[in-house]
């Protein structure tokens, strides 16, 4: 498929550009564009489509029909401020869109989120709920979408100013008009229901951080503790609910070292079947059929997404993923009959975009492309690979080559561990791998101990030691040098959030190791980071489960923190950050510049006005990629690999 979309591509343009523009690198500006097609929803009916889409920077909402009438389509202006989340039809008239925005409360940043509704008949928007003379942080929890009254859905709000156990509200979506259902508990934050509408599900945490589960008991018409359910806990993964809220599908370790998928029946109160369990892969969720009674399927990320059917049973993103073979298929939407689904589909190379794709069709029709400045023939290829770290434990990794290699050998390279640090990277479309292989680099990103996905004790050995996922990354840079992969003298590390830390620790603990460092939102002084959290609810309790145990020592957090070795660093450093980052907020920068300059540390210093941890305005993003591309050509100069 690689070489046939390729070739394909490449003969296009020799046909109609000149074969100097045809290899040329697309301009790093391009690599600041905001996806183009955001989310997309078919109405009920499948008459009508909403597509989040980017214009210039700015997210809106297009409304219009399936059928591509000549009715004008409808557009509605998010703001340039807000970052969206997903869209939804609620019934065949009315859709909703989620979005966040960043805001400051009593100095504080905070990610606020709000519901806004469009109306396709007035072409009227408006928010759904709105606080009244208070600051409410989520403003956008949907528990239910209740599709037997098309007129409503379930939220979870308070009324009152800081309450963290919200109450369940039945609100028109319409009119913002709501009433009570279920009042707030203590502890719970989290609200889930049945196919009926019913609540059956309270989870969350007390103010003193003790996680807490109640389910509701239907015949009692009483909320149950959890430790009336053997085999449930506070911590036990909900994927779903079957048979009207009787059974659960749970994630269950059942001996292993890896997360499998088990029924649960609340009656019995006990597992009574499995599902799905692999030995190397935690299962991260599950594919219902359409009337949400049976599992058909279990999903898992192993080098790149998968899932896996149970039994026999087949549905439309199955004949796509079997067509496209190497594509990643995900679910986007569907009509209530399930005879058209809309799906983004991509692959390590190719952005990809919006399909929509029908039982009888015969190829599935674009609805916009993902990004509208490069293509696959712009991209590197991408494979998996595996590194032996200095205690003998294997590290799953991806390389991405420079466009047009076919193999590494004396490469420049960019080292790009993941953020989180508890996430992990998978080979799928990465713009931040595919830009720096676009400058001539290769790219290196692994999953260090404490990735998720691997099973319980590849995770926990790196949670519970921030030295040993460094360590694992700098035995991925090693292990390139080792085998001529890469060319000592032009390889940097970078990364963003915790993959800034590890950018920064990295020209640190070894100055010779690296030619230079990027690091974009990074956090840079644990202590100071611990203390940040402090501002938020429960940030005490998270800030210890967050750094593990071998970070409960005030003197190693110290010795770990960027800011206090910025005297070992021997090479270039590019820093930047947003000032209304909730994340890693931004004195951490302001602590790491100092430090710097302290030091004597040649350094370029990028910081963003009114911006989050995610740069979520595309002029700030595209003038974060047009700063990297000449830092990098500074310190290392142009690349021979470079189109």
């Amino acid at each position: 498929m690689r070489l046939k979309l390729v070739c394909a591509a490449f003969s296009f343009f020799i046909s109609l550009m000149p074969l100097q523009a045809a290899l040329a690198a697309p301009p790093a500006k391009a690599f600041g564009e905001l996806p183009v097609a955001y989310d997309a929803a078919i109405s009920p009916d499948g008459e009508e489509l909403a597509f989040i889409v980017n214009v210039k920077g700015t997210y809106g909402v297009i409304a219009q029909k399936v059928d591509g009438s000549t009715e004008k389509p409808w557009f509605l202006t998010l703001g340039k401020d807000v970052k969206p989340g997903h869209v939804k039809w609620v019934n065949n008239n009315r859709f909703v869109i989620s979005v966040v925005k960043s805001e400051k409360f009593r100095s504080t940043p905070y990610t606020v989120g709000y519901l806004f509704t469009g109306d396709i008949r007035t072409r009227e928007g408006r928010l759904v709920v709105k606080p009244k003379n208070m600051f409410r942080q989520f403003n956008n929890r949907v528990v239910d979408w209740l599709e037997d009254e098309p007129e409503y859905i379930l939220m979870a709000y308070s009324d009152e100013e800081w309450d963290p156990y919200p109450d369940i509200k039945k609100v028109n979506v319409a009119t913002g008009r709501d009433s009570t259902i279920k009042r707030g508990q203590t502890g719970i934050e989290y609200w889930y229901t049945d196919d009926n509408g019913i609540p059956r599900i309270g989870t969350g945490q007390n103010e003193r951080g003790k996680k807490r589960r109640v389910i509701f008991d239907t015949e009692t018409d009483k909320w149950d503790a959890i430790d009336k359910f053997p085999g449930l806990d506070a911590d036990t993964p909900i994927f779903g609910m079957l048979r009207d809220g009787t059974e659960l599908v749970i994630g269950d370790y059942r001996g292993k070292d890896t997360l499998g998928l088990y029924v649960y029946d609340l009656g019995r109160k006990q597992i009574t079947r499995s599902l799905f369990h692999d030995d190397n892969y935690d299962a991260s969720g599950v594919v219902l059929s359409k009337d949400g009674e049976t599992v058909i399927g279990a999903k898992y990320t192993a080098e790149s997404d998968r899932t896996v059917l149970l039994g026999d049973n087949g549905t439309l993103l199955d004949r796509l993923r079997a067509k496209y073979k190497g594509y990643d298929v995900d679910y986007v939407d569907q009509t209530a009959d399930g005879k058209t689904v809309l799906v983004k589909m991509s692959s390590p190379y190719d952005p990809g975009g919006l399909y929509s794709y029908s039982t009888n069709a015969k190829d599935p029709t674009l609805l916009a492309k993902m990004y509208n400045g490069f293509t696959q023939a712009d991209t590197g290829d991408v494979a998996a690979v595996k590194y032996t770290a200095r205690d003998g434990q294997k590290i799953p990794a991806f390389v991405t080559l420079p466009p047009g290699q076919t193999s590494a050998k004396n490469l420049p390279f960019i080292v790009l561990p993941h953020g989180g640090p508890y996430a992990r990277d998978s080979k799928r479309f990465d713009y931040l791998a595919q830009f720096f292989a676009t400058r001539g680099y290769g790219v290196l990103q692994m999953n260090f101990r404490g990735s998720e996905g691997y099973g319980k004790a590849f995770a926990d050995a790196g949670r519970n030691n921030w030295i040993v996922m460094q360590q694992d990354v700098e035995d991925g840079t090693r292990w390139l040098y080792e085998k001529g992969y890469a060319d000592k003298s032009r390889t940097c590390i970078a990364g963003w959030s915790y993959g800034g830390y590890a950018a920064l620790m990295g020209v640190s603990t070894d100055p010779d190791l690296y030619r230079c460092a990027i690091a974009m939102a990074a956090l840079t002084d644990i202590n100071d980071a611990k203390n940040d959290l402090k501002k938020y609810r429960g940030g005490k309790h998270a800030a210890k489960e967050f750094f593990g145990e071998a970070m409960q020592d005030k003197e190693v957090r110290k010795a770990n923190s960027p800011v206090h070795v910025a005297d070992n660093i021997q090479v270039p450093v590019f820093l930047a950050h947003g000032d209304l980052d909730e994340n890693v907020q931004f004195d951490q920068f302001l602590r790491m510049q100092k430090a710097l300059k302290k030091a004597g540390v040649k350094a370029t210093y990028m910081k963003f006005k009114d911006e989050d941890h995610f740069l979520s305005k595309q002029e700030n993003r595209e003038k974060f990629f047009i700063g990297v591309d000449k830092f990098l050509s500074e310190v290392n100069g142009t690349s021979e690999y470079m189109k």
